[in-house]
């Protein structure tokens, strides 16, 4: 190849290679590889020194939160506010980060969308200080905003989930909940014309009449309550619509919770269109919510009724007694073996019988236990009468009224077991 074109080439590649490097430098938002050091904390606040936050969105009203004990939602509503949304909120201002330094001291502001910017966030402090952080356009990778802090010269870019972060309205940090109970402190618990009482950890139903409460069903409709929360709607048709199509819905359930700071009540109904709205005694209005809300209320009397026949769960008792027919099986707990009529039992098998009796639940309830007695199961102080009448096999605690009907497979079970228990020396065997 000719020298002087070689010489020539190269000089045309290092003068548009000069002028790609300069077009870099100085187009508005041109994204380039950042290291740490080009990476600076836009804003480091005390986080506990932050009590206000006002976000203004082009063309929308004004959001202000502000902190007393809690933080509250004082425009364009009065109402209580997301503790873990906002607090979201000043844990990213307390220590804001970029994504990069952009510009140490740029000419114009224009070209990034920031003399007009799209969200604006005002932090006020308990010292009086504020700061004002303004979003700006995309960066052309659509990856990362601009921002810029008044007061600050600089040109920072962070990444595009941070502008979406602060890009809410008042229905995104309302307090969603529809229900406001301390769920440690609930005496009572009413479902239609259910109702639950509380002693302690245990729960029991008191109506329609006394009944034995199933623990986990009880807890999951408590849970499902303290969980029940709005969904938002920032479509104002919408939102209008939500009272008449509540109206026209299908009743699902009513519950209250009564706590130490009074009652409150929830109604849910389903509409045509497989979705559910709430009202509720705590916030004005009609709202949508989800699904799972409506098929905890919808529930009755016998899916909250406890199906075990007996309550020792997975403590060790020391003696059980199964009584079935003319025969009668002891196992009694001397130390650390068990023994019947005086001679140690194989421990193992004795678990067999403690297992199956601990498993003992209803297929379904009855009001009444028909027929003769065929067996009795004792397990340390609960007791459990077994009767028969044709083929159908009811169970009945000694405490209590519930009226189990049992499946005939559980019951052949429990007889067979204890029957074979083996007696330790015939185990060894």
């Amino acid at each position: 190849m000719d020298p002087k074109r070689l010489i020539l080439a190269a000089l045309v590649l290092a003068g548009l290679s000069g002028a790609l490097w300069w077009s870099n430098k100085q187009e508005p938002g041109k994204d380039a590889k950042s290291s740490p050091e080009d990476a600076p904390k836009i804003l480091e606040i005390p986080q506990d020194q932050i009590n206000k936050l006002e976000i203004r969105r082009m063309g929308a009203e004004p959001v202000v939160l502000e902190k007393a004990a809690l933080w509250a939602l004082k425009a364009p509503k009065e109402l209580g506010a997301d503790q873990a949304v906002v607090g979201n909120l000043v844990g990213n201002l307390a220590v804001f980060g970029s994504d990069r330094l952009v510009d140490a001291k740029p000419a114009d502001m224009k070209p990034y969308g920031l003399v007009e910017p799209l969200i604006t966030v005002i932090v006020g402090r308990k010292d009086g200080k504020t700061h004002i952080v303004h979003f700006g356009d995309d960066t052309p990778s659509g990856t990362s905003s601009y921002v810029r802090v008044e007061g600050d010269p600089k040109l920072y870019s962070v990444v595009s989930a941070t502008k979406i972060m602060f890009d809410k309205t008042w229905r995104d940090v309302r307090d969603k909940r529809l229900l406001t109970f301390e769920t440690e402190k609930l005496t009572s618990v009413e479902l239609g014309a259910i109702a639950f009482g509380k002693s302690g950890a245990n729960w029991t139903i008191l109506k329609p009449k006394p009944l034995r409460a199933d623990p986990v069903a009880a807890d999951q409709l408590v849970r499902k309550l303290a969980e029940a929360r709005l969904e938002v709607v920032n479509d104002t048709e919408e939102e209008a619509s939500l009272p008449a199509k509540f109206a026209a819905g299908k009743l699902l359930g009513i519950a209250k919770v009564t706590d130490g700071k009074g009652t409150q009540q929830i109604e849910v109904r389903k509409g045509n269109e497989n979705e559910y709205y709430a009202k509720s005694s705590v916030v004005d209005g009609i709202f949508k919510t989800p699904a799972d809300l409506g098929d905890a209320l919808a529930k009755g009397l016998d899916d909250f009724r406890n199906r075990k026949l007996f309550e020792f769960g997975f403590t060790q008792p020391d003696r059980v007694e199964v009584k079935d027919g003319e025969k009668n099986y002891v196992f009694a707990k001397s130390g650390a073996e068990w023994k019947r009529d005086g001679k140690a039992i194989d421990p193992g098998s004795v678990q067999q019988v403690v297992d199956r009796l601990r498993e003992l639940a209803a297929v379904k309830f009855a009001d009444a236990a028909p027929g003769t007695v065929v067996a009795e199961y004792t397990v340390g102080k609960e007791k459990v009468t077994v009767t028969k009448q044709g083929e159908t096999y009811y169970g009945k605690r000694a405490d209590g009224g519930d009226v189990y009907v049992l499946d005939p497979k559980s019951v052949s079970e429990v007889r067979d077991l204890a029957a074979s228990a083996k007696e330790l020396a015939a185990a060894k065997k």
